[in-house]
């Protein structure tokens, strides 16, 4: 039976209602509520409107609200958010949940068509548009539309309730890949309501999954958005739309998107007929097309997934690497592997990680366990630097500066100090950036970092996977064994079509083997009990080294890693640190009487898995600074920093050059210009 058009009103409005936070009056727009360095927000997560659980608001409200959810549930206060739904084409209504969610008021999955010129939470969908797909309850709506006159709305009003910053993205389906989070903020405003139409217009072009011929019509039933390509989605043809795609994004708004591949392991490696994944060539094509909009490589979410047979991060034994390392890809987490082999050429080619939040799996989004998903901001955050006046730019403009880091189950807070000088001035870089020294010197780098005295976690029990090496640590109290600082060599960007710029990959724990950067190495690892320390008054600890390494006339870089985990442990780590395949975390029992009953089980024996898993093998990732000596050739990197000074300084001469000079920004455009 279809509900009246007033109970399906009343039925969205009860989670309208189910806010927990509104914005001050004396708040700013675009003031974050703290005074951090850094701020936390989240790039990759679903909703209903493709294969979430949850209506497009509920994430929101859940993500960046503070407190207790009325309907139930902790909210993980966000200080910026990201819509980044897939592309394609959905039959559910998104302003609705579907019942797994278990969310009391908003628990029936309800499709568009039977909710068609009704007014729901403000906004009325008249008709399905474009090429019309499917009939009855499986008629959907394109893509594009959901994003201009669902999610859009939907931001629009969120952020009037929390003076949060709120972005319209999308995980794009790319033709011949693996997916990529897009987002391009031209035209987006959602103080001064705007439009996401620039957004609505790349997923049309080019996601594969959208196959509609028609988009949006003028007046006289004309499509305005020509010319689209609705043949090349597969294997090497899918990659050269790919790459028009970037091409695209780079040409109209060089500044004001970005395109970073996400869990690019998880479908094994690129299949020249098919839509897998990405061999390290698709990378750099992606970054010489888009040097200013494809600047790096997204770890994956999906953190509970992990059972006994593997799945951490919905990466099956054909992923590249054959499952996750540390909650990372291998691409990301192997030492020599893919990212450095990126950064070995000096690019821009940074690390970031969100949730992937869709679902809790056989949980509802109200529960404390999860078997799949945690919603955005609960386990896994994403740093930027914080502004005076953050906003929608402030977010591109970091990730966009390496300045970022990204952080699983809160091992570190959002005050993180990273950085390096010569020992002859107080020049410092920090992330992204690089130092310019003379041959001989030495380099200073000091590193920061505050564990808190608590994180998200549900359960008080000690850390099964600790226990083994004396360890007694409770899941919900984070701890540092050490810091990783890696290094290596930069020898300059291979040229397409030379030598080594292709390279064959292989699924499974076979692509585990392939060396990208053989220079890489963990150079130095700081044990926390070696660092400087002290309480702070909130229980947390500040934790705090200054080490130096000595430049060679070679340029270099130096990333960090840091884990709660100590070489050597059985089943996680090896005798250098490094993370095992997390696979084996369930050789591991969990015997504590509290072990939730989720859990896998070996005759009877609960094992190391699901949620359990992931906030017990817990890791941070910090982004490279680069070091090349006077009077040898600028960076790669240093080149595309220039290209997005000079494309700021020729589109906004009242550029306030403070945040460079602060934060190592990229440049800075108005929301409305395209």
């Amino acid at each position: 039976m279809v509900p009246s058009a007033k109970k399906i009103l009343l039925t969205a409005a009860s989670v309208s209602l189910a806010l927990s936070q509104s914005a001050n009056a004396d708040e700013r727009w675009g003031e974050t509520s703290k005074n951090n360095p850094y701020v936390a927000g989240d790039m990759h997560n679903h909703n209903t409107c493709t294969d979430g659980s949850v209506a497009a608001g509920y994430s929101i409200d859940r993500s960046v609200g503070k407190g207790t959810a009325a309907a139930g549930g902790n909210n993980f206060d966000l200080d910026w958010f990201t819509l980044g739904n897939h592309g394609g084409s959905g039959n559910r209504d998104c302003r609705f949940s579907d019942a797994s969610a278990n969310i009391p008021g908003d628990n029936t999955t309800t499709f568009w068509s039977q909710t068609l010129g009704k007014t729901i939470d403000g906004i009325t969908i008249a008709s399905l548009k474009g090429t019309p797909n499917g009939t009855g309850t499986g008629a959907t709506m394109w893509r594009w539309q959901s994003i201009q006159e669902i999610e859009y709305p939907t931001i629009v009003a969120r952020t009037a309730t929390y003076n949060k910053v709120l972005v319209e993205g999308l995980e794009w389906i790319v033709p011949g890949h693996e997916h990529t989070d897009v987002a391009v903020i031209a035209g987006q405003n959602p103080r001064g309501y705007g439009n996401a139409d620039k957004m609505a217009e790349f997923e049309y072009r080019y996601d594969r999954a959208d196959t509609d011929a028609i988009g949006p019509v003028d007046g006289s039933n004309n499509p305005i958005w020509t010319g689209k390509d609705n043949v090349n989605n597969s294997g090497s043809a899918g990659h050269g739309k790919a790459l028009a795609g970037i091409t695209w994004l780079q040409a109209k708004y060089p500044l004001q998107s970005y395109a970073i591949p996400t869990h690019t392991e998880r479908q094994g490696p690129f299949n020249a007929a098919g839509t897998a994944g990405y061999n390290i060539e698709h990378f750099r094509d992606f970054n010489n097309a888009g040097p200013t909009v494809a600047f790096g490589i997204e770890a994956p979410g999906h953190m509970a997934e992990g059972g006994l047979t593997g799945g951490s991060g919905s990466y099956k034994s054909n992923a590249v690497g054959g499952g996750t390392y540390g909650m990372h890809g291998v691409y990301t987490a192997k030492v020599g592997g893919l990212w450095d082999g990126l950064l070995g050429e000096g690019r821009n080619f940074f690390v970031f990680q969100s949730s992937d939040w869709h679902s809790r799996g056989v949980y509802g989004a109200r529960d404390a366990s999860t078997t799949a998903d945690f919603i955005p901001g609960e386990y896994t955050r994403l740093y930027v630097p914080n502004e005076r006046r953050f906003d929608q730019q402030s977010i591109i403009d970091g990730m966009r500066s390496g300045n970022s880091y990204s952080v699983n189950a809160q091992i570190v807070g959002s005050d993180m100090v990273f950085r390096a000088k010569g020992e002859w001035d107080d020049d410092w870089k920090t992330m992204g950036e690089t130092l310019v020294v003379r041959p001989g010197e030495k380099i200073v780098l000091e590193m920061e970092m505050t564990v808190p005295a608590s994180n998200n976690s549900p359960y008080s029990f000690n850390n099964p996977l600790l226990l083994p090496v004396g360890i007694k640590q409770p899941l919900n109290k984070p701890s540092l064994d050490h810091v990783d600082l890696i290094t290596g060599d930069v020898t300059g960007p291979i040229a397409p079509g030379a030598p080594g710029y292709a390279v064959a990959n292989a699924g499974g724990t076979a692509g585990a083997d392939i060396v990208y950067n053989a220079s890489a190495k963990i150079a130095k690892q700081i044990q926390a009990t070696k660092m400087q320390s002290y309480k702070l008054r909130d229980g947390s600890t500040r934790l705090s080294f200054r080490t130096t390494f000595v430049a060679s006339a070679k340029p270099f870089y130096i990333r960090a890693r840091g884990t709660n985990i100590p070489p050597a442990t059985p089943n996680v780590s090896d005798s250098a640190g490094n993370p095992l395949l997390d696979l084996n975390n369930v050789n591991v029992s969990c015997t504590d009487a509290a072990c939730p009953s989720h859990l896998g089980t070996v005759n009877g024996v609960k094992k190391v898995t699901n949620d359990v898993q992931a906030w017990s093998n817990v890791w941070f990732y910090a982004n490279p600074i680069f070091v090349r000596t006077h009077g040898t050739p600028e960076l790669l990197v240093e080149k595309n920093k220039e290209l997005a000074r000079k494309l700021a300084h020729e589109h906004h001469h009242w550029h306030d050059w403070d945040h460079w000079g602060h934060w190592g920004h990229w440049g800075r455009w108005a929301f409305n210009r395209d």
